[in-house]
């Protein structure tokens, strides 16, 4: 082994080391009057809100409101780390990403990165292997570069440290988790988690060269998202037809900040560029169009629908590859109406489901566009029913009219990272049978509902919910969906959607633009 250790002020531009963010939370701490109120706003919508409630405590065996009551009795010795910790963990048990409470300011808008991503794939044989796929320009030395293979990470084989870090994660299923698990080594959104416990690590790794060498990196924290001076959060917190991981989606936009190249066209729209891309690729001399969607995380989904409609439209005979990886999901109904277009028929969109409690009742009765679901939820008393009666969120046929379709053929490459929206789109484009789903893992992310913002929630329910302090929040899956078609009322929660073909990523995939992966898909046109 070569030691090669990073010298101590190397460190990612425009961030501040983790010590120092540390510091300044714990000299401004959160008055226990503002933990309580907390604790009691998140024990209301688990109990009054939270559509899959019933679902978690079977599947997963756990009981999150007690933990809560336990909670509440426990706060006052509590540093400000465990407070958080805690809460966050609660939400975490859950294994729902829709479902979270988001730290308050200064965590807010805020992400802890090591400076470098990590992709894995594995042999013919199945032996792993963890490879530096991206990295800032400010880490390389040594060989510690683009294409080095991690082996340890704080002196734990690479491959039992992504388990643990993996255990962590509230992923809906192993695999989900253990991609969550990671990607999340080197990259970390503050608003829903707490920061590192290690300020810095140390890699064993070996240099494209084959020597082994060991460096320590830093965690260094920056500014997620910034406009005006002030943080934002990744997504809208008023808006009533998201389906979205808001924590990934966080990652997803601090990935690109400093790891994206520049866009090579500017052909889509400036709302529309940083969630969609397209290009032709050619295998065994046949040419076929390539759509990558990143997010459905859109101001609108006539505009959404209009520039898949012109990709499409511009395909190649030999077929479109549409590429859903760890897209965190978004709008709901852009995902639809992206679906309708490339289709050559109607497609029949999800169902959604309330909660049938007395605030759910409430709200249905005092809430925008929610007529259809009140009876059902009323008739609950007598019939004792858990859900209501499903309905679509919106009409995709409504939205995409006057687009042209392709009704060409179509494959849909899935992960375990795509999740909520992307979980919608990836069943009805199973449903409605558009084309064979090609996953780099048996499932999908498995995130099956229609997420509310606390503060959205308050707008209708002002006398159930109170104002929460410093910016923190919580955002809970508050409509359920359930599948079309052949696997009519099959929920997406905890089961996503099963590809019909698996592709577990290969070398050339990691290192080579997913060139086998490609080749896979194109297979599945011929």
């Amino acid at each position: 082994m070569s030691p090669a250790v990073a010298r101590p002020d190397r460190s990612l531009p425009g961030s501040m080391g983790l010590g120092e963010f540390l510091a300044r939370v714990e000299a401004d701490p959160l008055p226990l009057a503002d933990r309580y109120r907390l604790v009691a706003a998140a024990r209301v919508l688990l109990e009054e809100l939270y559509v899959h409630l019933p679902l978690k405590r079977a599947m997963h065996a756990i009981d999150p409101v007690q933990r809560l009551r336990l909670l509440e009795r426990r706060l006052p010795p509590l540093s400000e780390l465990q407070f958080h910790s805690e809460l966050a963990d609660v939400f975490r048990s859950l294994r729902d990403l829709h479902t979270v409470y988001q730290l308050p300011d200064p965590y807010r808008g805020h992400v802890a990165a090591l400076g470098f991503l990590v992709e894995r794939y594995a042999d013919s044989d199945g032996t792993p292997h963890h490879i530096v796929s991206k990295i800032d320009a400010s880490l390389v030395h040594a060989g510690f570069d683009v294409g080095a293979e991690l082996e340890a990470w704080n002196g734990v084989p690479i491959e039992r440290a992504v388990e643990r870090n993996a255990a962590a994660q509230a992923g809906s299923h192993l695999d989900a988790r253990l991609a969550r698990g990671l990607e999340s080594l080197a990259l970390r959104p503050l608003r829903t988690g707490p920061p590192p416990d290690e300020h810095w690590v140390l890699l064993s790794y070996r240099a494209t060269d084959g020597r082994r060498r060991e460096t320590r990196v830093p965690w260094r924290v920056r500014a997620a998202e910034r406009h005006a001076g002030r943080a934002q959060d990744p997504v809208p917190t008023l808006a009533t037809s998201l389906g979205i991981d808001a924590g990934r989606e966080a990652t997803r936009q601090v990935k690109r900040a400093l790891f994206a190249p520049p866009p090579a066209r500017r052909s889509a729209p400036r709302s529309l560029r940083s969630v969609v891309d397209h290009r032709t690729v050619r295998f065994r001399g046949r040419s076929y169009g390539y759509l990558r969607i990143f997010s459905f995380n859109v101001p609108g989904a006539r505009v959404f629908a209009e520039q898949v409609a012109h990709i499409a439209a511009g395909a190649p005979a030999g077929g479109l590859i549409v590429d859903i990886r760890g897209n965190p999901g978004g709008h709901v109904p852009a995902a639809e109406a992206a679906l309708q277009v490339l289709s050559g028929g109607p497609v029949v969109p999800v169902s959604f489901s309330l909660p049938t409690t007395r605030a759910a009742l409430a709200l249905a009765r005092a809430g925008p566009g929610f007529r259809p679901w009140t009876g059902s939820i009323r008739a609950a008393v007598e019939t004792g029913e858990a859900y209501s009666q499903g309905f679509p969120l919106t009409d995709p046929e409504a939205i995409a009219a006057g687009l042209p379709r392709h009704a060409g053929p179509k494959v849909l490459i899935t992960d375990a990272l795509s999740y909520s929206a992307a979980d919608v789109f990836a069943a009805g484009f199973q449903d409605n049978g558009l084309g064979p789903v090609l996953g780099t893992a048996p499932r999908t992310g498995a995130g099956g509902a229609n997420v509310w913002t606390h503060e959205m929630l308050r707008v209708w329910l002002p006398e159930l919910l109170a104002e929460l302090p410093r910016g923190a929040g919580f955002r809970v899956a508050l409509r359920r969906a359930t599948r079309a078609r052949g696997n009519v009322d099959v929920p997406l929660e905890d089961l996503g959607v099963q590809a019909d073909e698996v592709h577990r990523p290969t070398e050339r995939d990691v290192t080579g633009h997913n060139k086998d992966l490609l080749a896979a898909a194109a297979a599945l046109l011929v």
